[in-house]
């Protein structure tokens, strides 16, 4: 397996690996091919977007997006997407995908990372090093 950086170039491999990864449980997300390349997209068009993508036989099978977050006195990272295709999830690919990204982080001086995550990944991020912060995530449905 290998790692790399991605580019708007790698959209609709990454769109379709992310599709597979929420097609199962916990999520069980039905996405169109439109709506998966058009999050992709949104989230390599921010500013200073970042991503690696984990590849085995020239095939995406998972990886971690996000963006450089200015602030006061250090830039952290917020990570928009983790997602490992179905045969490749408990196999260490999302744990790699982390590790993989702190190295490239600390190249850029960057020492935080943050993420919003589901109450059923809480525990594989804390394995990975991640702890609950001081910062409650929090949201509003608009009536439609």
């Amino acid at each position: 397996m290998n790692y790399k950086i991605v580019s708007l170039d790698d959209t609709k491999a990454l769109a379709t690996a992310m599709m597979k990864a929420y097609s199962e449980e916990p999520w069980n997300e039905k996405w169109t091919e439109e709506r998966g390349i058009r999050r992709i997209k949104s989230i390599l068009s921010n500013f200073e977007s970042f991503g690696l993508a984990a590849v085995y036989k020239n095939e995406i099978i998972g990886g971690v997006l996000g963006f450089i977050a200015p602030y006061a006195d250090e830039d952290f990272f917020f990570v928009s997407e983790l997602f490992v295709v179905p045969e490749w999830k408990k196999k260490g690919v999302g744990k790699s995908l982390l590790f993989h990204l702190e190295k490239h982080l600390k190249e850029k001086d960057i020492y935080t990372i943050e993420l919003i995550s589901i109450e059923e990944n809480v525990e594989f991020y804390k394995k990975s090093g991640f702890n609950k912060g001081d910062v409650n995530t929090m949201g509003k449905q608009i009536e439609r």
